[in-house]
């Protein structure tokens, strides 16, 4: 196949290296990635500025890689439509993180995977549960269970409006119980906000979000926390299809 692969971390970050010289081992790979971390930038692209594309050269990989200084939607489109290189599915990890719950909404990952599909290419998101603020992460068993979905999606379910959301726990890898197909749950956080300096300018702070106890049973939260793999699929019409026909009656009277 051809594989667009891309993320929200940055070109040079370690998961999408570790995912494209596994998987250019078997398919035709192109990496289109930001030049720099560009995580929690949700669907933005750029439209008011104009966007630098430089192919770069990665050590240890053989496949054309490009980075772009937008976003990562702007990254999908960059390989889909200007170097179209007719890409039959598109990656996005392997990050940093979960991108589970509501966070999807937050997530450049997801969304990035999210633009294949409105353009008619299947999609598949990528994340590993990390810890933060540690450079020291072994993503080799998240690349194993992307190649696992690759494999039975290609022969079985590719569908080119819908991401494959797949989220690897921070496990040993004997540990993990298997992978549960299940729903988003909901995320919350407790925010804390640092004042860090105050003039006649505004008032400048920082942020600390502590994410609230999981309340919902049977989501990608609750199972990647008991140390399974999860995988939602997801859509990007967020149609509330349950409640339209009422709306309709009370709107269209």
């Amino acid at each position: 196949m051809n594989i667009l692969i891309t993320n929200d971390d940055g070109i040079n970050a370690p998961g999408i290296i570790a995912l494209a010289k596994e998987i250019s081992k078997e398919h035709k790979v192109i990496i289109v990635a930001p030049k720099d971390q560009k995580s929690a930038s949700s669907h933005s692209i750029s439209i008011h500025s104009p966007i630098k594309i430089k192919e770069e050269f990665i050590e240890g990989l053989d496949c054309k890689a490009y980075s772009v200084s937008g976003t990562p939607a702007d990254c999908t489109q960059v390989g889909l439509s200007f170097l179209k290189e007719n890409i039959e599915l598109v990656i996005s990890g392997i990050n940093k993180g979960p991108n589970v719950g509501t966070d999807i909404l937050y997530s450049g990952t997801v969304s990035a995977a999210i633009e294949g599909t409105i353009y008619g290419i299947p999609s598949i998101a990528v994340s590993m549960d990390v810890e933060y603020g540690k450079d020291n992460e072994d993503y080799s068993k998240a690349v194993k269970w992307a190649i696992k979905v690759l494999n039975i999606a290609k022969g079985e379910y590719l569908k080119s409006d819908v991401v494959l959301n797949l989220n690897i726990p921070n496990f040993n890898e004997r540990d993990i119980k298997g992978i549960k197909v299940c729903k988003i749950g909901r995320s919350t956080y407790k925010t804390e906000y640092i004042l860090l300096e105050s003039n006649e300018e505004g008032d400048l702070y920082t942020t600390k979000g502590t994410r609230n106890a999981i309340k919902e049973e049977e989501s990608d939260l609750y199972y990647l926390s008991q140390g399974y793999v999860t995988l939602t699929p997801l859509h990007f019409d967020f149609t509330n299809f349950a409640i339209l026909s009422d709306v309709t009656k009370i709107f269209e009277k």
